[in-house]
């Protein structure tokens, strides 16, 4: 019973929305202030969406989520306002209070609405602020990938303007 209470705490108070996770198994013990979920981790929170091999979430005083960590494989798809963006990495660390995601290993990013690319070794991903950072751990530096307007394609839209195709 003790079990399905926390279930039912954590899935109502976390991050003061609700977080869903499905995974194939989950521990938690009584007095621990964590949970942990492994095999086909699937998390999902106002339209954010993590898949991993394993998601612990770590619980404050009120059994509400303080943070998140997900390792193994990391997919995610992250929104919030003009932003959205997917990727995947070896590990994600999310603080609600702070609203920043901190992803590591391997990382790349994908800006889906302004059609930009980033690959590093450590990114963070600041909501709260509407910034990211970026930086390189490895010998690899931090590369971005900008979309860059042609030449070709201004003459086009010129054209389009005056009635000519």
């Amino acid at each position: 019973m003790k079990y399905i209470l926390f279930i039912a705490t954590l899935v109502s108070c976390a991050l003061a929305t609700n977080l869903e996770v499905t995974a194939n198994n989950f521990y938690h013990k009584d007095g621990e202030k964590k949970a942990v979920f492994s095999g086909n981790v699937v998390a999902k929170e106002e339209g954010n969406l993590i898949k991993a091999n394993k998601i612990t979430v770590y619980l404050d005083e009120n059994s509400e989520a303080r943070e998140y960590v997900a390792s193994g494989k990391v997919y995610f798809e992250l929104k919030a306002p003009k932003r959205f963006i997917k990727g995947r990495c070896a590990r994600i660390r999310y603080v609600p209070i702070e609203d920043k995601y901190y992803l590591n290993g391997n990382v790349a990013v994908e800006d889906v609405l302004n059609k930009r690319k980033i690959f590093g070794d450590e990114i963070i991903v600041d909501n709260k602020n509407g910034a990211s950072y970026a930086k390189s751990t490895n010998k690899k530096p931090v590369k971005f990938v900008f979309k860059v307007k042609s030449k070709d394609s201004s003459k086009k839209k010129k054209s389009k303007k005056n009635g000519k195709k």
